[in-house]
């Protein structure tokens, strides 16, 4: 049974002296690697291992504040110095890998995606870098945002709307879509979506599964250098805030 991430001090040691002494490559499979650092699996657990000379380390503070929101990795732990961090594993394909094998995304689909970008401009954050690597379809065919190191916090959001719209149509282009070009009634649509007088949701979308929570009873594991067989956990489904 998994239990909050912070609390396990066993597993917060053990990874703190793999990611030290550069250890990590070798002990655990890689997931994938961008600008900011390398991902690994670690027993249905994503670890992000920051690069040392790239700023932009900050993914946590938008996974912090959108926790709870289902189509994000659900955030766990960052260490002190902000070497490394700890996120739910999403099983599934890159829209990349979906596109490569010849398949388009379906227009619901997509649809959930604007509706995802949506969430995060009405809090005020600005899901830059959007593109086809770090956006999953998991098992239970729901759409996942796996990679929010380009994101950012603005009190401005209106003056990025057009660049979201234009991020968004790229991206639509590349599943296989539409055009570059949207329909005229897609952009209308679009400003009321992205327009200050446009209602403001207090809560996520209700239209994703529920995430089951795990006790953290009879919870228990031994990291010594000599066993290298962890468990692996179960895959979790996912919870949102109903509507209101």
């Amino acid at each position: 049974m998994k239990h909050p991430f912070a609390r396990d001090q066993e597993a917060i040691q053990h990874l703190s002296m793999l990611v030290e002494s550069g250890k990590m490559t070798e002990s655990y499979p890689l997931l994938g690697e961008g600008l900011s650092g390398k991902v690994f699996d670690f027993e249905g657990y994503a670890v992000k291992v920051f690069k040392e000379d790239y700023s932009e380390n900050d993914d946590y503070k938008i996974l912090r504040y959108l926790n709870g929101h289902p189509a994000f990795p659900e955030f766990h732990y960052i260490d002190g110095n902000h070497h490394w961090m700890v996120v739910d594993k999403v099983n599934g394909y890159t829209l990349g890998q979906v596109v490569k094998s010849g398949e388009k995304l379906r227009s619901d689909m997509y649809d959930k995606i604007e509706e995802i970008v949506e969430d995060c401009y009405n809090e005020g954050i600005v899901p830059a870098d959007l593109h086809l690597n770090n956006i999953m379809i998991d098992r239970e065919n729901q759409i996942r945002v796996i990679d929010t190191g380009r994101f950012f916090f603005t009190n401005e959001k209106e003056a990025y709307r057009s660049q979201i719209e234009e991020d968004l149509d790229c991206l639509q282009y590349h599943c296989g879509l539409f055009s570059f070009f949207s329909s005229s009634s897609r952009k209308y649509h679009r400003r009321r979506k992205y327009s200050s007088s446009y209602p403001r949701r207090r809560r996520y979308s209700s239209s994703y599964p529920r995430r089951r929570r795990y006790s953290s009873s009879d919870y228990r594991r031994s990291y010594s250098s000599s066993d290298r067989r962890y468990r692996r956990h179960k895959h979790r489904k996912y919870f949102s805030f109903s509507s209101s």
